[in-house]
């Protein structure tokens, strides 16, 4: 006997769309075909005139972060992995901060970060961030990767806050992961041309909030990508840029791959949606985030890298501070804790944005929310694509379903969403994470401590290949 079977929908695949009904037992995806010549079923969903998608695999969040410039993160791990439930995401990929919690080591980070991690509403896993270059650092690399977290991070910024990587540093955990079989991953900005920036914007008194796009232009961001990539291109390694805002950075990431590179580049919701004219609002200091939101011409751009394959993933960089605590540092700019809540919306954001909108077809919306992160991170084929074998991670989008976004409809105890009043076309219907429906026409089902760890592992051949 089968679990569920969903009926009548068109199942999305990065490549296809095809009408075929799936049938699910204990977890897993076990037959597509027609349902009639199923076996019975203990639940039916019909699934007509909707999109069946593999579930939304967000490859950057931050729920339950320490304290960030003086501000703790509202979401703790239970409460960010049901509101991405409620928007389709049945997998997040956070991080593990060398540094943290007073602690020196990463192992020593990620061991705490698993414990919070255990109340999760869906499925999860890390990136392992590191900020030191000694030994024993660097000798922890191999035995990360074998746990199952083969993703790394080094920020190339926030030097104020204790956390950037310098290039000795990205250097070696460059070629340490790479022995290892890794995959490197930067936010990449320019710490002393943002400072010198900052210094000279507050000298003249211009702590606005549009200041910290003025003052951190896109080529703060572009100088550290391409200084990244040559790193990666002189030791042979894989690259991952998380979060990327401008034209530039899609150019330089088409380009080294046209070489046959393997650079992948993630981009936002918000980046895909809002431009920095928000900064100039009565709410500016909310929409505070870096690299920080850009012009027009840049959102343009990074929906043209999203058609032509030079930008991989969408991800949220969910951290969710309200309003008090956007203003907690003061009025002026520089003491605003980065960070925007999004993990909710990223499903039917992109989608509205880039479905309904014509940007990009059904398939490679599937492919940058779900299936490209998943091949990219080590997840495929158990996440990222409905097929047999495969986890019942699904979700049932309705293309006819018009909503507007108000915070008041949020999944989060917030006081402001990045996307109030947003219109969107195409919401999901139903979510299911391993086999268990957990939010069903908007309403949260599931339970706290649902979710599981996933170790990762790369394709082995992930440091000279392009994956995707």
């Amino acid at each position: 006997m089968l679990d569920i079977v969903i009926k009548n929908g068109k199942v999305v695949h990065p490549d296809r769309t095809i009408e075929t009904d799936v049938g699910i037992r204990d977890g897993k995806v076990v037959l597509l075909g027609k349902a009639e010549l199923m076996p019975e079923a203990a639940r039916y969903v019909d699934a007509t005139g909707k999109y069946v998608i593999p579930g939304g695999i967000d490859p950057h969040t931050h729920f339950e972060d320490p304290p960030f410039m003086g501000a703790e993160c509202r979401a703790d791990f239970f409460q960010g992995t049901r509101a991405a439930a409620v928007g389709g995401t049945t997998t997040c990929i956070d991080f593990a901060v060398q540094g943290n919690y007073g602690t020196r080591l990463p192992l020593d980070v990620i061991g705490m970060r698993l414990e919070m991690a255990r109340k999760s509403a869906i499925d999860y896993a890390f990136h392992a961030v590191v900020t030191k270059n000694d030994p024993e650092t660097i000798g922890q690399i191999q035995e990360i990767i074998n746990m199952g977290i083969p993703s790394f991070k080094c920020f190339m910024t926030y030097e104020a806050e204790g956390i950037m990587a310098d290039d000795a540093t990205i250097l070696a955990v460059m070629q340490e992961m790479k022995e290892h079989n890794g995959i490197f991953g930067a936010h990449t900005e320019n710490d002393s041309i943002a400072s010198r920036n900052i210094r000279q914007a507050l000298a003249a008194g211009k702590g606005d909030a549009i200041w910290h796009a003025l003052t951190k232009p896109p080529l703060v961001e572009a100088e550290a990508i391409n200084r990244v990539l040559f790193l990666a291109k002189s030791t042979g390694a894989a690259f991952y840029d998380f979060h990327m805002s401008c034209k530039e950075g899609v150019e330089m990431i088409a380009s080294a791959r046209k070489q046959g590179l393997p650079v992948y580049a993630e981009t936002l919701t918000h980046y895909l949606v809002l431009t920095q004219d928000v900064l100039e609002g009565p709410d500016g200091p909310n929409y505070i985030c870096s690299p920080p939101l850009r012009t027009q011409d840049h959102v343009d751009a990074l929906w043209q890298g999203i058609v032509e394959g030079n930008v991989h993933t969408v991800g949220s960089d969910d951290n969710a501070f309200d309003t008090k605590q956007k203003r907690m540092g003061g009025p002026s700019f520089e003491s605003v804790p980065n960070g925007i809540p999004g993990a909710e919306f990223r499903i039917p954001v992109v989608f509205s944005e880039g479905v309904s909108k014509g940007r990009i077809s059904v398939n490679q919306f599937v492919a940058i929310t779900s299936t490209n992160a998943a091949k990219i991170l080590g997840l495929y084929p158990r996440k990222g694509i409905i097929e047999v074998g495969s986890d019942a991670d699904i979700v049932l989008i309705d293309p006819g379903i018009e909503k507007t976004i108000r915070v008041a409809d949020s999944s989060l105890d917030l006081d402001w969403t990045p996307f109030e009043g947003l219109k969107v076309t195409g919401w999901p219907s139903m979510t299911i994470s391993r086999g268990k429906v957990i939010v069903e026409d908007g309403q949260f089902k599931g339970d706290a401590g649902h979710g599981e760890f996933l170790k990762r592992k790369l394709p082995g051949d992930i440091n000279t290949r392009q994956i995707v």
